[in-house]
Protein backbone atom coordinates (compact mmCIF):
# COMPACT_ATOMS: atom_id res chain seq x y z
CA UNK A 1 0.00 0.00 0.00
CA UNK A 2 2.76 2.49 0.90
CA UNK A 3 4.52 1.97 -2.43
CA UNK A 4 1.29 2.84 -4.23
CA UNK A 5 0.97 6.06 -2.23
CA UNK A 6 4.55 7.07 -3.01
CA UNK A 7 4.14 6.37 -6.73
CA UNK A 8 0.85 8.29 -6.86
CA UNK A 9 2.38 11.35 -5.21
CA UNK A 10 5.50 11.03 -7.37
CA UNK A 11 3.41 11.11 -10.54
CA UNK A 12 1.55 14.23 -9.34
CA UNK A 13 4.85 15.98 -8.63
CA UNK A 14 6.37 14.88 -11.93
CA UNK A 15 3.35 16.34 -13.71
CA UNK A 16 4.29 19.70 -12.19
CA UNK A 17 8.01 19.41 -12.86
CA UNK A 18 7.87 21.53 -16.03
CA UNK A 19 7.06 24.60 -13.91
CA UNK A 20 9.81 27.01 -12.94
CA UNK A 21 11.32 26.58 -9.47
CA UNK A 22 9.23 29.21 -7.65
CA UNK A 23 5.97 28.10 -9.28
CA UNK A 24 6.76 24.45 -8.52
CA UNK A 25 7.40 25.23 -4.86
CA UNK A 26 4.22 27.31 -4.63
CA UNK A 27 2.13 24.55 -6.21
CA UNK A 28 3.61 21.94 -3.86
CA UNK A 29 2.82 24.21 -0.90
CA UNK A 30 -0.80 24.45 -2.10
CA UNK A 31 -0.97 20.66 -2.46
CA UNK A 32 0.47 20.29 1.03
CA UNK A 33 -2.14 22.64 2.50
CA UNK A 34 -4.86 20.51 0.93
CA UNK A 35 -3.36 17.33 2.39
CA UNK A 36 -3.07 18.98 5.81
CA UNK A 37 -6.74 19.94 5.65
CA UNK A 38 -7.71 16.35 4.78
CA UNK A 39 -5.53 15.11 7.64
CA UNK A 40 -7.30 17.40 10.13
CA UNK A 41 -10.66 16.08 8.95
CA UNK A 42 -9.38 12.53 9.39
CA UNK A 43 -8.17 13.10 12.93
CA UNK A 44 -11.73 13.99 13.97
CA UNK A 45 -13.28 11.00 12.19
CA UNK A 46 -14.21 7.67 13.77
CA UNK A 47 -11.40 5.11 13.84
CA UNK A 48 -11.77 2.70 10.94
CA UNK A 49 -13.81 5.12 8.85
CA UNK A 50 -12.95 6.12 5.31
CA UNK A 51 -12.29 9.70 6.44
CA UNK A 52 -9.79 8.43 9.01
CA UNK A 53 -8.07 6.32 6.35
CA UNK A 54 -7.93 9.27 3.94
CA UNK A 55 -6.57 11.44 6.75
CA UNK A 56 -3.77 8.96 7.39
CA UNK A 57 -2.91 8.92 3.68
CA UNK A 58 -2.99 12.72 3.59
CA UNK A 59 -0.66 12.89 6.59
CA UNK A 60 1.90 10.67 4.83
CA UNK A 61 1.64 12.80 1.67
CA UNK A 62 1.99 16.03 3.65
CA UNK A 63 5.11 14.85 5.45
CA UNK A 64 6.69 13.75 2.18
CA UNK A 65 5.80 16.98 0.42
CA UNK A 66 7.37 18.89 3.29
CA UNK A 67 10.66 17.07 2.75
CA UNK A 68 10.58 17.71 -1.00
CA UNK A 69 9.67 21.39 -0.56
CA UNK A 70 12.53 21.75 1.91
CA UNK A 71 14.96 20.34 -0.65
CA UNK A 72 13.68 22.63 -3.41
CA UNK A 73 13.85 25.70 -1.19
CA UNK A 74 17.21 25.14 0.48
CA UNK A 75 19.04 22.79 -1.89
CA UNK A 76 19.85 20.23 0.78
CA UNK A 77 17.98 17.09 1.81
CA UNK A 78 15.59 17.29 4.75
CA UNK A 79 16.68 15.51 7.90
CA UNK A 80 14.34 12.53 7.49
CA UNK A 81 14.40 12.24 3.69
CA UNK A 82 13.92 8.70 2.43
CA UNK A 83 15.61 7.06 -0.54
CA UNK A 84 12.40 7.60 -2.54
CA UNK A 85 12.41 11.28 -1.59
CA UNK A 86 16.01 11.68 -2.68
CA UNK A 87 15.40 9.94 -5.99
CA UNK A 88 12.53 12.31 -6.79
CA UNK A 89 14.47 15.35 -5.57
CA UNK A 90 17.36 14.43 -7.84
CA UNK A 91 15.00 14.21 -10.82
CA UNK A 92 13.50 17.60 -9.99
CA UNK A 93 16.92 19.20 -9.50
CA UNK A 94 18.13 17.83 -12.84
CA UNK A 95 15.08 19.27 -14.62
CA UNK A 96 15.58 22.62 -12.93
CA UNK A 97 19.31 22.55 -13.70
CA UNK A 98 18.52 21.99 -17.39
CA UNK A 99 16.38 25.15 -17.29
CA UNK A 100 19.12 27.10 -15.51
CA UNK A 101 17.13 27.36 -12.27
CA UNK A 102 19.31 25.13 -10.13
CA UNK A 103 22.85 26.41 -9.81
CA UNK A 104 24.03 24.29 -6.91
CA UNK A 105 25.53 20.92 -7.58
CA UNK A 106 22.99 18.17 -7.02
CA UNK A 107 23.90 16.83 -3.55
CA UNK A 108 22.64 13.30 -4.14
Amino acid sequence: MYTYLVEDLDSKIRDLSDLDRVSLINELIRMNASYQHQYRIGTRAQPGSMDRYRGDEAHAHSERLGRIIYFLRFGIPAEYATAEDMKLCKELAEKLQAKGQWTESIPI
